[in-house]
């Protein structure tokens, strides 16, 4: 797994969103039920409501276990016209927080977890052995990662 240093912002964000949205066929964005949702916040969930392909009840996703609650867990497919809402809403990777956004923008390739966030504790990684993946993140400018 490859561990995210600093957080992607302006162009390596767009570059990384770019990326992910090339490489993985899926992701999500969470909306817990603690957090009211900002004006800013609702206004992107219509945004994006079209898009959802499923919302799930869950307790857990990448990066997070949440105990005694759930979480509203929404599946997007990558879509360009989504890329473009996630390049246009946010200019850093740990912006996905409530209540201005949903949170924990994660992407999964052929079912499998491929960037993985938890944006409230600053965390991000990625996880990949493909070479060709690699190859494409050391494209990514001024990512850093290990």
């Amino acid at each position: 797994m490859i561990q995210l240093l600093e957080e992607p912002r302006g162009v390596t964000y767009q570059q990384l969103i770019s990326l992910a949205f090339s490489i993985c066929d899926e992701f999500i964005l969470v909306k817990r039920d603690q957090i009211e949702l900002s004006g800013k916040g609702e206004e992107f969930l219509k945004e994006i409501k079209p898009y959802i392909k499923e919302i799930k009840k869950q307790d857990n996703w990448p990066g997070t276990q949440l105990f005694g609650h759930n979480a509203d867990v929404y599946y997007l497919d990558c879509k360009n016209e989504l890329q473009e809402i996630l390049l246009t809403r946010a200019d850093r990777l740990y912006a996905w927080m409530q209540p201005e956004l949903l949170e924990d923008l994660c992407f999964y390739k052929n079912g499998e977890e491929w960037l993985i966030t938890t944006a409230h504790e600053e965390m991000g990684s990625i996880n990949t052995k493909e070479s060709q993946d690699i190859l494409k993140l050391r494209e990514v400018e001024d990512i850093m990662m290990y």
